[in-house]
């Protein structure tokens, strides 16, 4: 049985959980710019396609979007329809370029201390997913060429869902599957984007400064805590958030 709501003015359906599974605490990542070291890449490589296809685009308006859909984020980089055709011919354009860069890059997109947080996450008793703007064939290949892929009990790509990142879904998709409540489970993310997803799903929100935005913004966004390291968000996430308020 499934039930629609509409959260931050998004409709979404939640299914009902068909395993009646107990409740666990969770930690939900995003992927770009929080587990990987990958939004320079995905900043060239999307600023290239652009200029490939006649357009032109800043490469600080590029980094400001990313941690959205691709397609929205090509879309409004260069002021035209998302159902456009060029918008299509030009994430088979991204992605062509993209899956060779992330395969010569490789272990090396690694953010130093990502697979100890996860160890130390899931040794505490979370569980763990990440939610992405990618497709989830681009997340799966990413999260295998980093090494972390067997460390995921759960993966959204934002193909999975109706509305993509800002909007709930992909991190009610992911609480549903992972078998948890919001009130039990992290987003952690790097954008602002990240911070509103998490908000609008009712999860708890923290910032990291690895990726796109700095502190300050992500506070502002709405992030409970920003942490600058995996190993501090592991401490924060374990030991629970100061009480004296955001840091």
């Amino acid at each position: 049985m499934t039930t629609a709501e509409f959260r931050a003015g998004y409709p979404v359906i939640v299914p009902a959980n068909p395993l009646n599974t107990v409740p666990l605490r969770a930690t939900v990542f995003d992927l770009d710019g929080t587990l990987a070291d990958s939004v320079t890449l995905i900043e060239q490589t999307i600023h290239m396609t652009i200029l490939d296809a006649g357009h032109a685009a800043e490469s600080h308006a590029v980094r400001a979007m990313i941690g959205r859909p691709l397609d929205v984020m090509l879309a409004e980089l260069t002021q035209q329809d998302v159902g456009h055709d060029s918008i299509a011919a030009m994430v088979l354009a991204y992605r062509s370029a993209y899956f060779p860069a992330v395969e010569a890059a490789g272990a090396s997109l690694l953010i130093p201390g990502v697979p100890e947080m996860l160890e130390r996450l899931r040794a505490a008793g979370h569980a763990i997913g990440v939610v992405t703007a990618k497709n989830t064939t681009g997340a799966q290949h990413l999260l295998e060429m980093i090494g972390i892929r067997h460390l995921v009990d759960v993966l959204v790509g934002t193909e999975r869902v109706l509305h993509g990142k800002p909007a709930p879904d992909s991190g009610l998709l992911a609480m549903e599957e992972l078998g948890v409540e919001a009130a039990d489970t992290w987003y952690v993310g790097d954008a602002i984007s990240d911070m509103a997803m998490a908000i609008a799903a009712g999860m708890k929100p923290l910032g990291v400064t690895s990726g796109v935005a700095n502190r300050d913004e992500l506070l502002a966004a709405g992030a409970h805590v920003v942490a600058d390291s995996p190993a501090e968000v592991a401490t924060l996430v374990i030991d629970g958030v100061p009480e004296s308020g955001t840091r």
